[in-house]
């Protein structure tokens, strides 16, 4: 074998890894700058724009986690020990007592706590430790747990955004989105009766 048969391959393999490289790294970044964007651009609005705003990204969230978690199985957003109960017990606990409860402990519970730690990225770990636990005890089936990691991660989001008028506002805000948005799931699958 000589050095050129053996070298060449090898340097463009290595050519391909570094651009690889740095394509993933530029991609990454891109994206890290686009969310730095959208915060900013959400940042500027007022209480009443930022609630409207963030009540259709996250209808158009829920939308497109819908149809995702559909296309993946057929029955990955059926949480099992709902079928059959009476929509009045349904209603209650997913839009007065779910959004409470987990807004309590996954947005302001959590959030709160990592935002105590002293770190340049406290509001970043704060929205990924929310987000994964969120997910992680909305663990119906693996589907279901990945989509509602990603529905954690844009509650958090919203929580640290209304944050800067009052925590307390903060806490409301998330709860009556998060109900609203368990009330149309809850119109849709239980009064309309339509299978999503």
């Amino acid at each position: 074998m000589s050095f050129k048969s053996y070298f060449f391959p090898l340097a463009l393999k290595t050519y391909h890894l570094f651009i690889q490289q740095k394509i993933i790294s530029m991609s990454a970044f891109l994206n890290f700058k686009i969310l730095r964007r959208i915060y900013h651009f959400h940042n500027t609005l007022s209480k009443i724009r930022l609630f409207v705003t963030a009540f259709f990204v996250l209808y158009l969230l829920t939308i497109l986690l819908s149809v995702i978690g559909n296309c993946l199985k057929e029955d990955a957003l059926t949480i099992e020990f709902l079928e059959g109960k009476d929509p009045v017990w349904i209603f209650v606990l997913t839009v007065i007592l779910a959004p409470v409860v987990e807004t309590l402990i996954f947005q302001y519970g959590i959030i709160e706590l990592c935002l105590k730690v002293r770190s340049r990225y406290a509001k970043e770990m704060a929205l990924i430790v929310s987000a994964l636990v969120f997910g992680m005890e909305h663990g119906y089936n693996t589907i279901y747990r990945g989509l509602a990691i990603i529905m954690g991660a844009a509650l958090a989001f919203y929580y640290l955004l209304f944050k800067k008028y009052t925590t307390g506002f903060a806490v409301a805000a998330i709860m009556v989105l998060h109900a609203l948005l368990n009330f149309v799931s809850f119109l849709i699958n239980n009064v309309l009766d339509v299978e999503v």
